[in-house]
């Protein structure tokens, strides 16, 4: 018989906002930026020329979590959660050894994707100003398995689960401008993070045309529609495309959908809903 302790071979475990996700890679980075000065005095017969270390500098703290894509995970996918602006949350990988996480963590990129004959994928690139912490991760995946037995519900899901006969592949992504603010002293953190402009872009390749401008050869004046199961974008279509790559391939049609807010209402006109 199948051993059910045993998934697609998944070790290690990651937590996001709470919730313990399929973590397929993670890394923290911590980049650290020494102040340096250029000598004001350098002999030409000097044989060795070299910048000066003027003070310790500053540190950035990233981190960065692939991960495939379980019902759980979707509880976070929400505009409550990862998708608004300027949220803050913990999270934190479990590379079956130690647990490494960030604190008060904004995202700076986001993206989830499907494409047919494999599962739905997901990555965050994450940054922080509060020092690298101990958080509690399992060192192993626990999904699976809740209090009464088996759950169905948290299995990695499949493309087919993310909708459309019609849809080729797809992808949405989120970056956010979210960068670290230095104290003019000798302290390694950053004082804050200052979180700016954020983007929604949603790329879908049908197998079907689509004509969003121009009349159709029906005689019709279709327009794209883009809607999930929680939330909607509002922005323009930026980029069309059509693919063939042989007489085995079924071909594809692109569309790159890309938010922004409206002139007339400013920077107040909500984007994502």
């Amino acid at each position: 018989m199948t051993n059910n302790l045993k998934r697609l071979g998944f070790g290690g475990s990651a937590v996001i906002d709470g919730v313990q996700v399929l973590v397929t890679s993670g890394s923290l980075d911590i980049a650290k930026s020494p102040s340096y000065l250029n000598p004001l005095d350098i002999s030409p017969t000097q044989v060795s020329r070299s910048r000066v270390l003027h003070a310790d500098g500053t540190e950035a703290y990233s981190l960065n979590i692939g991960l495939d894509v379980t019902q759980n995970f979707l509880g976070v996918l929400t505009t409550l959660k990862l998708f608004k602006r300027r949220y803050s949350f913990t999270a934190g990988f479990n590379d079956g050894e130690t647990a490494k996480g960030l604190t008060n963590c904004f995202v700076t990129s986001l993206s989830i994707s499907g494409a047919a004959g494999g599962l739905m994928t997901a990555s965050l690139s994450l940054v922080s100003s509060s020092s690298p912490s101990t958080p509690i991760v399992p060192n192993n995946y626990i999904g699976f398995q809740g209090a009464t037995g088996w759950s169905p519900n948290d299995f990695p899901l499949g493309y087919w689960y993310s909708g459309n006969t019609n849809v080729k592949d797809w992808s949405l992504s989120m970056t956010q401008e979210a960068n670290p603010v230095y104290l003019n002293q000798d302290v390694p953190t950053p004082r804050y993070i200052k979180v700016g402009l954020v983007t929604y872009t949603l790329q879908v390749t049908t197998y079907e045309q689509v004509y969003p401008y121009s009349p159709s050869p029906t005689g019709g004046t279709d327009e794209i529609k883009i809607s999930t199961g929680s939330f909607t974008l509002t922005g323009k279509v930026t980029s069309e495309s059509a693919t063939f790559n042989g007489p085995s391939d079924l071909g594809g049609y692109t569309h790159s959908f890309e938010t922004s807010a409206n002139a007339t209402t400013g920077s107040g006109d909500t984007i994502i809903t």
